[in-house]
């Protein structure tokens, strides 16, 4: 090139030994790949196709499904029938000759099947109630029901017994549980333990006063003391000495000075604390515990504390005895 910039077009590349690039006016620019030449073939050498040789065929009508969906229809109508003696066998055959049928024909396949399928069930069915109802009519030499019991005689009456007596044994003096198991154990009806808000209370009376006779089975009912109605000062009495008690061990007195100390009257702490349910036993073992567990004590020194606390001789003693004195 001996003009510097040359209008764009096709040149000898000085840089690329003289490969001819394509200048744009600017610059070159690589060479792109050629686009693949298509191969003319001439029609000559195309060699025709046979007369007769037809390529793939347009597909043909497809094959009706009347038949399928006529056996499906019957196979439903015979499954619904199938209960119905005779008739769903019939209609159930039908269903499964119209089925085949349509198979042989190439019709739809599930249609088809479907109705041989419902129309087998039918057919099981209709045969299974038949022969169920042929077992169950009576044979022609035999005798109706009625006829044999008219001609039976009547059976003996049957007399019953008379219940037996018993005699009520006295439970009077016994706690309301002890009373209901002597009770129901001799053949009567008591009372359920439930009932009763205090199941320790004694038997005042009964209903049936004890050595009458009495049917077995009969109901007898159990009387017990009214449990007495407990006054304000005496409820929170009680409360009081239980939560003392859940704290720490007292002698009876020592928890009667307490619920004094608190401000009750000394009817009222006695009530409380001898309806508290305290073992004073057992107290005064947890009390020997909780000095033991404070300092050392010998056992005389122990004994005396004891003592001091309230609790009595037969209480302290047991009480040395549980921590090992």
């Amino acid at each position: 090139m001996s003009d510097p910039t040359p209008a764009p077009g096709w040149y000898p590349a000085p840089h690329a030994n003289n490969e001819h690039r394509y200048w744009d006016g600017t610059q070159w620019l690589e060479p792109q790949p050629a686009a693949p030449t298509p191969v003319l073939t001439d029609a000559a050498s195309v060699a025709p196709e046979p007369a007769g040789l037809a390529t793939d065929p347009a597909p043909g009508p497809k094959p009706t499904s009347v038949l399928s969906i006529v056996a499906l229809i019957a196979g439903i109508i015979a499954f619904f029938t199938g209960i119905v003696p005779i008739l769903g066998a019939i209609l159930g055959l039908g269903a499964i000759a119209l089925g085949v049928f349509a198979l042989v024909k190439k019709q739809r396949k599930g249609l088809a099947v479907a109705g041989i399928v419902l129309g087998t069930v039918a057919v099981i069915t209709s045969i299974a109630v038949t022969a169920g109802i042929s077992a169950n009519l009576p044979a022609s030499d035999e005798k109706p029901v009625a006829t044999v019991q008219e001609t039976t005689e009547p059976a003996d009456e049957v007399t019953e017994e008379p219940p037996a007596t018993i005699v009520v044994p006295d439970v009077v003096g016994l706690p309301v549980a002890d009373a209901i198991t002597a009770l129901e154990a001799a053949g009567l009806d008591a009372p359920a333990l439930a009932s009763f808000e205090d199941p320790a209370a004694l038997v005042v009376s009964t209903s049936l006063a004890a050595g009458s006779e009495a049917t077995e089975g009969a109901t007898i009912t159990i009387v017990v003391p009214e449990k007495p109605k407990l006054t304000l000062g005496q409820q929170n009495a009680i409360a009081k000495a239980q939560d003392y008690l859940d704290y720490s061990g007292f002698s009876r007195t020592g928890l009667i000075g307490q619920l004094e100390y608190e401000g009750f009257s000394t009817a009222d702490a006695t009530f409380g604390t001898d309806n508290a349910g305290a073992d004073w036993t057992a107290e005064a073992a947890e009390k020997a515990a909780d000095y033991l567990a404070y300092s050392s004590f010998s056992r005389q020194s122990l004994y005396d504390q004891l003592a001091y606390e309230g609790f009595l001789d037969a209480e302290i003693v047991y009480a040395l005895g549980q921590v090992g004195y």
